[in-house]
């Protein structure tokens, strides 16, 4: 699952390319390969078109912004973030939202949070292993608990990472947000 963000006017370089309404892309020609990647430059160059983050590095990223921009962004347009289902942030908010986020990558706040928020990530603990409830050992999947089988989640060790050290957070991210935000005209969260 992923946060897919499209820009609601977008400043744009040049038109967009057109592309087939269905391809086969396990027989792609040339000329196919060729459009794609005519798409994909387009799409590069026009940055306020799309944004995309999968769920994972979505929601530090919204965790983060909402936490910037909480005079910005109302409670509607928080809960929002959280959710593919079309909410929309305006260009006024958009506009401001890149304004800020330029400001504090470029005053080294958001380096600054990203290497707090690696260090804290770093910090978490290993926990029990739920599939196998910690004794390296579980039954046959589907189900869950101790058995016999050694468990795939923890190898055998009883123990997992913890499930936050999956949210990655970074500055490169922080700065393609805010370029698709300056770029987008506002925007759609889907």
């Amino acid at each position: 699952m992923g946060f897919d963000l499209s820009g609601l006017n977008p400043n744009m370089t040049r038109p967009q390319p057109q592309l087939p309404e269905s391809w086969n892309r396990d027989d792609w020609t040339n000329e196919d390969r060729e459009m794609h990647d005519d798409y994909m430059e387009w799409q590069e160059e026009n940055c306020g078109v799309y944004f995309r983050n999968n769920v994972w590095g979505w929601r530090p990223l919204w965790h983060f912004v909402t936490s910037i921009c909480d005079d910005i962004l109302t409670d509607k347009d928080v809960e929002g973030g959280s959710w593919n289902d079309g909410h929309k942030i305006s260009k006024t908010k958009a506009d401001r939202m890149a304004k800020r986020l330029f400001k504090l990558i470029k005053n080294g706040q958001v380096k600054e949070y990203e290497e707090g928020y690696k260090k804290h990530i770093a910090s978490l603990k290993q926990e029990d292993c739920d599939i196998c409830d910690a004794t390296g050992k579980r039954q046959e999947p589907p189900k869950a608990g101790a058995g016999d089988i050694e468990c795939n989640a923890c190898k055998g060790t009883g123990k997992v990472d913890d499930f936050n050290k999956n949210y990655p957070f970074d500055e490169e991210n922080v700065r393609q947000f805010a370029n698709f935000c300056a770029n987008s005209g506002g925007f759609r969260i889907c």
